[in-house]
């Protein structure tokens, strides 16, 4: 079993107008330089087959579900073609992310799970390769993907 994950923020500029004409250090400090490129987009599969090995078909459940942690991508120094990475982001341009921690919590008995994601992110877009920026997702309640009756 493999996942796709793809998540899009609402608008930068969604909560507020950002008109600023302050000095900053960087693009990333200044809040007009995030609405230029309007969203992000975090996603295994929206440029490239990123894909997320869960399971085989028959360990699929619930069960199996409820406290996995997955580590995806933790020594990012040793892939060298931007398409292996298992997701890609666009935030201020296409950057790269790796180093991600996904947990996978049930939520009592449901077919409900808490999602909690950590990760880390380079600016490659603007040549900057380390993985400095921090980044954190939290779903507090996703419904446990079912298996279409033809697998």
């Amino acid at each position: 079993m493999w996942f796709d994950i793809h998540l899009e923020t609402a608008n930068y500029n969604s909560e507020r107008d950002i008109k600023d004409s302050s000095n900053y250090a960087s693009d990333w400090d200044a809040p007009y330089s995030w609405e230029n490129y309007q969203s992000c987009v975090l996603s295994s599969d929206d440029w490239h087959n990123g894909r997320i090995r869960i399971c085989s078909k028959d360990e699929y459940t619930p069960e199996f579900l409820d406290g996995l942690e997955l580590l995806i991508d933790p020594s990012p120094e040793t892939i060298t073609d931007r398409n292996d990475f298992a997701f890609q982001i666009y935030l201020l341009g296409h950057d790269t992310v790796a180093k991600h921690k996904i947990k996978f919590d049930r939520i009592g008995n449901s077919n409900r799970f808490k999602i909690t994601w950590f990760g880390k992110i380079a600016r490659t877009y603007v040549g900057d390769h380390d993985f400095k920026h921090n980044f954190s997702v939290m779903v507090t309640s996703a419904e446990f993907p079912r298996l279409p009756e033809t697998l």
